[in-house]
């Protein structure tokens, strides 16, 4: 049979449809590229391709430099700064710290006595310890 002239009026005349074909899903794993950098600047001579990490280290300043390719096509350039091991303290350790500072001058003061006085004090002494 001749299917180049095909009529689809014509109940004799049969053409062979394709059998449809399974779609099959590849996954693309990103990749990254590093690079020891000064600048975030010297990342872009780099020809930016999809699904691809430009890392850029700066051991100078501790930070790196990620630059990739947004779904939208566009390429940015974003800075992460590596943080001291030093903990940092909370807002209620730093008051806890300070009023042990103050208990421990309070504590380095010479011991005195006190009179007070007063028409109704029966007691008319006292020391800091007390």
């Amino acid at each position: 049979m001749n299917n180049f002239n095909f009529n689809p009026f014509n109940p004799y005349q049969r053409y062979d449809m394709q059998q449809p074909q399974a779609i099959q899903n590849m996954t693309i794993q990103p990749q990254a590229s590093c690079y020891f950098v000064k600048s975030p600047n010297d990342l872009n001579g780099i020809n930016v391709m999809p699904n691809t990490f430009y890392l850029g280290i700066n051991t100078d300043s501790n930070e790196i430099y990620v630059r990739k390719m947004n779904n939208d096509g566009l390429v940015d350039i974003k800075t992460y700064t590596l943080q001291s091991e030093k903990k940092e303290k909370t807002d209620f350790q730093a008051i806890f710290d300070r009023l042990d500072g103050i208990e421990k001058k309070l504590n380095e003061l010479p011991q005195r006595t006190l009179t007070l006085k007063g028409k109704d004090n029966e007691r008319t002494t006292r020391t800091n310890n007390e």
